[in-house]
């Protein structure tokens, strides 16, 4: 698939994810100041690139955008939570993301703890709604899946030693990475993988593209934010090095970590090349993810 038939599919995703999105990431009930803060954070944009992960892998086992919808939704519920939280002045203290004010900035330090602490509440709610009555078992394993990638051994934790680093080595850079970002790509490819009832081998497979996109994507990151151009990026660059932390780029420079991240891409490319024409689209994400400039 060329670059410019896969960007034109991930936008058409997008706007059919994007209905859902805000559709399911509020209620009726919620306090009208909370479902506009919902509303401005889900109207900042964003690459909907997990919950793509989500729905292609699904369908790669038959299980069409009607049943991985919701826990697409779900999934980048809670990837926005953690932009949210990440952004406050507590933690790395941005003013921009996606080149919108964030929401701390948009709206108040309370509104923004509170809109992600409802994000990442009623991710859980979401699950059990759409799939608890007609599947439990599959209901229960996504939200262990979903709550293990977002907690103290996942995205939470990471974030902590991202704040708080325990060293400035590559295993301890690469864990703390694997945690602040790959396990929610990791959740995304299982999350696929259990809606299309795939094998044991099938399952093992998808969590380990997983872990490569979630790899290069974070390596990515770091490149960008030492050379990337902040009207494009949509946040500050150069914030790393400003606040001491030590990222790959730091310890393996430019050229080698994207050559870190190319190898990633390149092993997810082989395990998805069995799957024929069915994982083109997949194939072209990761190619997107290595190439990607936002």
């Amino acid at each position: 698939m060329e670059n410019k038939d896969f960007i034109e599919s991930l936008n058409s995703f997008c706007t059919k994810f994007d209905k859902h999105l805000e559709k399911w990431s509020q209620l009726p009930t919620f306090p009208q100041k909370l479902k506009n803060s919902i509303s401005y954070i889900n109207k900042t944009g964003g690459k909907r690139i997990r919950p793509f992960i989500v729905c292609e892998i699904a369908s790669l086992f038959g299980a069409g955008f009607d049943k991985s919808i919701a826990a697409a939704v779900a999934i980048e519920m809670i990837h926005t939570y953690s932009l949210i939280h990440d952004d406050l002045p507590s933690m790395d203290n941005d003013d921009f993301r996606r080149g919108k004010m964030t929401l701390h900035k948009k709206y108040d330090e309370a509104i923004a703890i509170l809109t992600g602490d409802s994000l990442l509440t009623e991710s859980f709610s979401l699950l059990v709604k759409n799939y608890g009555k007609k599947n439990p078992k599959m209901s229960v394993d996504l939200i262990l899946y979903l709550s293990c990638a977002a907690g103290g051994a996942g995205l939470v934790g990471g974030q902590i030693l991202d704040l708080y680093p325990t060293g400035k080595n590559l295993n301890s850079i690469k864990r703390m990475q694997k945690m602040k970002t790959g396990e929610l790509f990791i959740c995304s490819s299982a999350f696929g993988a259990i809606l299309g009832a795939a094998s044991k081998k099938d399952f093992k497979n998808m969590i380990f593209i997983g872990d490569r996109l979630g790899r290069s994507f974070q390596i990515i990151d770091d490149i960008l934010d030492v050379i990337g151009d902040e009207k494009i990026v949509g946040k500050k660059t150069r914030k790393d090095r400003e606040q001491g932390k030590v990222t790959l780029v730091d310890l393996l420079g430019i050229k080698k970590s994207r050559l870190m991240a190319k190898k990633y891409i390149e092993e997810s490319i082989e395990v998805l090349s069995h799957y024929r024409n069915k994982s083109d689209r997949l194939i072209a994400l990761s190619k997107y993810i290595i190439d990607r400039s936002l």
